[in-house]
């Protein structure tokens, strides 16, 4: 999909040419002089009518009429470029990549140094636009039937950078970008040989798909070099996040524990992972009565898997990630945010296969049908009913009398094994309870956490990937909430006060002095409407906050 164009950006023959437009005095001086230059002067003239804007987040489309190759300019507008951020930036190429998809462009031209204003340099732009691209093409087409009408998506981006005034060289000296994104379609949730399973999903891979001989993989600080590893890195990203909102737009019914399973060993096949995957008959020999009983009547059996990524040659200083899977039978297509936590570390796995950090990376995904033995009357109760006392893993017992905490038992047991593998941190990411939701709106995930320290590194990696997360304190009196009960040593249903507190203590009982963080996303996995960067639906959140730990733990330890 992406090519660096070599020479320069105004003589390109792409559909479009897609410039930042900066919000300062003179608009068309320095790089875009000699654009308005070949006008005339004709679009200062339309700056100053207010036809073309530089307002942050402004379109504007010119048709060039034969005075450029390329056949129109896309103008993003960026505001004040002392107030430019990365976040902003991937938003607006976000903006462009949808106005392209919707005029059926199949091909665009960048010219990426307009964008690169206050802090932002032309790697981050780079790598800014890689995640946009996949994100903002992205569509989960479910399964209706589709409308007879050719399908045209965006297959070239050519990216210019530092090219201004030099002669373009022909197209077939463009320099690839190298990925091995799409390598192995099968076991890619939107291809064809897999719709009847996992829906359709839209966004073309990148050609040329040979991740061994990638130039950009072995960086000699070129700009090239630099700018084709920062679209490789943002690409690999977006295309992970898409990974996530597929798993977690998909129904129930379709995507199964047992197809879980298959898509984490294709994903073992596909990088170099160990995995491990644990049917019902083995976690009763290892005593998972907290997952066993989350499952309980429902028709599809319990799965636990577990990926290994040995990032070092010694086996130590491990980073898990659990992610747990609630198959609620009664979710429908958009609703399914019960596998938003799996979907996150699955598209982070992905991440860490292409990018391959330095750092020993376990992830440990539950996945079970949420019908709770002894609580449950039907997939649609949840009601507290009947109470059961569940015995964990380690052996701690558990009261239950919510039919809708199935995340919370499966964490239980899930961390206790995680540290099997010598956990030195651990990161769960879960959809417990919808009670974040009044206390932090839709657009930020709550925590807890154990260690200030380990919390930090969560938080710097979730600040640099955009993802806004907000701590809660968990005080005594939240443990004591979680130790409550008169029958049991824990109580998994103390009551709605405090819920994602009380969520916390209680998972803290099996984490104890491991380092850990808790993710509650139940508020940010789904989005009602459309952004700039895709559909309404799931939003694959802490993808890329999970992806960064991992990669900022391998370049700081």
């Amino acid at each position: 999909m992406f090519e660096l164009g070599k020479g320069d950006p105004l003589e390109c023959r792409e559909d479009c040419l897609v410039i930042g437009l900066q919000q300062v005095p003179k608009k068309f001086g320095g790089l875009l002089g000699g654009l308005d230059n070949r006008f005339g002067g004709a679009l200062t003239e339309l700056v100053k009518s207010g036809d073309l804007s530089a307002r942050a987040g402004s379109l504007s489309v010119i048709h060039t009429l034969g005075k450029l190759p390329v056949k129109r300019l896309l103008f993003i507008g960026l505001g004040n470029p002392k107030e430019l951020r990365k976040d902003h930036l991937k938003r607006m190429f976000g903006k462009a990549v949808k106005h392209i998809r919707k005029m059926r462009w199949p091909t665009a031209a960048v010219f990426l140094d307009t964008f690169c204003a206050g802090t932002v340099s032309v790697k981050e732009a780079a790598q800014m636009l890689g995640e946009a691209v996949p994100m903002a093409t992205y569509r989960f087409a479910g399964y209706k039937g589709q409308p007879n009408i050719p399908e045209v998506q965006l297959e070239k981006v050519a990216v210019y950078i530092q090219a201004a005034g030099k002669k373009p060289e022909p197209a077939e000296h463009a320099t690839p970008v190298f990925s091995s994104v799409a390598e192995e379609a099968e076991i890619r949730p939107g291809n064809a040989e897999h719709v009847n399973a996992a829906g359709k999903t839209e966004g073309q891979p990148v050609k040329n798909a040979n991740l061994q001989t990638g130039t950009y993989r072995k960086n000699n600080g070129s700009p090239e070099e630099t700018t084709g590893a920062a679209l490789h890195r943002g690409y690999v990203y977006g295309k992970a996040v898409n990974t996530a909102r597929t798993f977690a737009n998909m129904p129930v019914n379709i995507w199964t524990p047992a197809r879980l399973a298959e898509y984490a060993a294709s994903l073992a096949k596909k990088y170099p992972f160990e995995v491990e995957i644990l049917e019902k008959k083995e976690m009763e020999k290892l005593g998972m009565g907290a997952v066993l009983a989350a499952a309980g009547e429902s028709k599809e059996p319990p799965i636990l898997v577990i990926l290994k990524y040995a990032g070092k040659r010694e086996w130590g200083n491990v980073l898990v990630l659990v992610g747990p899977g609630a198959a609620a039978d009664c979710c429908t297509p958009g609703e399914n945010t019960g596998m938003a936590g799996a979907a996150a570390v699955l598209g982070a796995m992905e991440v860490i296969g292409e990018q391959k950090p330095a750092r020993n990376v376990v992830a440990v995904i539950p996945v079970a049908g949420n019908r709770i033995t002894g609580t449950a009357t039907n997939g649609q109760d949840n009601m507290r009913t009947e109470t059961a006392v569940i015995t964990s893993m380690n052996g701690k017992t558990i009261e239950m009398r919510d039919t809708g905490a199935a995340g919370l038992l499966m964490l239980a047991d899930a961390v206790t094994y995680a540290k099997q593998y010598g956990a030195s941190q651990i990161v769960d990411v879960a959809t417990l309870t919808a009670d974040v939701i009044p206390a932090l709106g839709r657009d930020k995930t709550g925590a807890v956490a154990n260690c200030d320290v380990f919390f930090e590194r969560v938080l710097e990696s979730a600040k640099e990937a955009g993802e806004f997360i907000w701590r809660l304190p968990v005080t005594e009196a939240d443990k004591e909430n979680a130790r409550s009960s008169k029958i049991a040593d824990l109580n998994g249903s103390p009551g709605r006060e405090g819920g994602v507190m009380v969520n916390g203590a209680f998972i803290g009982e099996f984490v104890e002095d491991t380092p850990w963080a808790h993710l509650e996303i139940t508020g940010t996995t789904i989005t009602g409407k459309e952004t700039d960067l895709g559909p309404a639906g799931a939003t694959g959140v802490m993808v890329r906050t999970l992806a960064l730990l991992a990669e900022k733990m391998a370049e700081q330890d």
